[in-house]
């Protein structure tokens, strides 16, 4: 049987604070899988490929070992615990709304006595929480995947938007490509005959940027 390794999670967990990351940020600088890294970072994988470890090992100045707990961490990371239990326990666990995609922005958004889920991190008051509905943004965003958005967050090249399209009642989830003065929203989705990338209008608004996103398991 191959041999587990429980500490990585707490080791990479640990990490991602030092740098003041998320899980999707690292995904995002290492052009990893967002679901691999979830899956570490969680505990659900304690034997992960090589391949997946080496560029994350290295992005932290770290070797293997160190990251999967078999050699001792560095002397200026050893201290990571007392930073990580002081900083979370002065962060306040925000409670944002669960609202249905198809009542995004409107006004059965405002009301108040909803669902509400934890979110621990930087997001302004006016940040939600909501479904994905479909699978246009597949593989990496898969349909019943949890998505947080701040709608005062500043979208840039790259990011994951939320758009209102002024031919579409609903919104839709894309990525925002910027080159020069186009903007393009692109589907992840691989089937372009049924995702198409398109030009962002003037009529087109960008409602709120992806800060956070969440994987449903099954076995959750």
């Amino acid at each position: 049987m191959a041999k587990k390794f429980p500490q990585l999670s707490n080791i990479l967990k640990k990490l991602l604070f030092q740098k003041d990351m998320k899980p999707t940020d690292l995904a995002r600088e290492l052009n990893i899988p967002q679901p691999t890294i979830h899956r570490i970072v969680t505990g659900k994988s304690t034997r992960p490929y090589h391949s997946s470890l080496k560029p994350i090992a290295e992005y932290f100045s770290l070797n293997v070992d160190q990251l999967l707990g078999e050699a001792p961490l560095p002397s200026e990371l050893s201290d990571m615990n007392t930073q990580e239990n002081h900083a979370v326990s002065v962060q306040k666990i925000k409670h944002i709304p669960l609202i249905h995609w198809e009542k995004l922005f409107t006004n059965d958004s405002q009301q108040e006595g909803g669902e509400k889920i934890p979110f621990l991190g930087n997001i302004s008051e006016k940040g939600f929480a909501t479904i994905m509905p479909d699978s246009s943004m597949e593989p990496i965003f898969p349909r019943d995947g949890m998505l947080i958005f701040d709608p005062e967050k500043t979208p840039k090249d790259r990011s994951y938007v939320l758009v209102q399209l002024h031919d579409s009642k609903s919104p839709v989830f894309r990525q925002l490509l910027i080159d020069l003065d186009h903007q393009y929203l692109k589907p992840l989705n691989p089937d372009l005959n049924t995702f198409k990338m398109r030009l962002l209008e003037k009529s087109d608004i960008i409602l709120a940027v992806l800060t956070e996103a969440r994987r449903m398991y099954e076995d959750l």
